[in-house]
């Protein structure tokens, strides 16, 4: 093998060991500092992932649901953190209440009506890092067709290495209060309450080469 051919694969392996240099920590929380986390595209782990709805049932409960099926992207730059996105696209006939027959219900035409608004969708239009452990995140959340501002209080866990070798993990928790009559969602007004509280905990996982904002991948 030639000089010049020995010459470029140590090059590409440098640029590889650099490139994928924040994720070769062991599993776990490596740093607990937002601007750890290295620059690039993020997709949430569905495994652990989770949004929680809880509102009160006629006075005799704070009565919890969830939803099963949650997709969120995340680009992200520590050096412009202002200028990171996140997507979120939840799908409302994934419900869960524990009972079928009652996730069917709210799934159809009387409550979330899955079937003309099949998305339940947020995209960020700001956010703050704060103290790099407690954050603001700013968007527009589209619910049963309508679109309204929703403001998210959100916790930095952690970033860190996976189970898988070259993947970067990141957790964040994040908590949200909304009324859904400003969605239409108006059934049963005064038993059922209007304020509805949102828990979002979300694992993010950065496979290796992602680029970030204004960098191309190696290779």
């Amino acid at each position: 093998m030639s000089r010049s051919n020995l010459g470029g694969r140590a090059a590409a392996f440098a640029l590889i060991v650099l490139w994928a240099a924040p994720a070769l920590a062991g599993p776990g929380v490596s740093s607990s500092k937002y601007a750890d986390m290295p620059a690039g595209a993020y997709a949430s782990d569905p495994a652990h992932t989770s949004v929680t709805a809880r509102l009160t049932h006629m006075g005799f409960s704070n009565y919890t649901l969830r939803f099963d099926k949650v997709e969120a992207q995340y680009r992200f730059d520590p050096h412009a953190p202002e200028t990171s996105q996140v997507s979120v696209a939840i799908d409302p006939a994934s419900i869960d209440t524990g009972s079928k027959s009652f996730n069917a219900q709210l799934a159809g035409k009387d409550w979330l009506d899955a079937a003309d608004f099949p998305t339940v969708a947020f995209a960020s239009t700001r956010i703050d890092a704060g103290d790099g452990v407690h954050g603001v995140v700013e968007g527009n959340l589209t619910l049963h067709g309508v679109t309204r501002p929703v403001t998210l209080a959100v916790t930095f866990n952690g970033v860190g290495g996976d189970l898988i070798p070259l993947i970067t993990r990141a957790g964040f928790s994040a908590t949200a209060t909304l009324k859904r009559s400003d969605f239409g969602l108006n059934r049963f007004a005064g038993l059922v309450g209007d304020e509805v509280q949102l828990v979002i905990e979300v694992e993010f996982t950065r496979k290796p080469f992602s680029a970030g904002p204004g960098q191309p991948a190696p290779g």
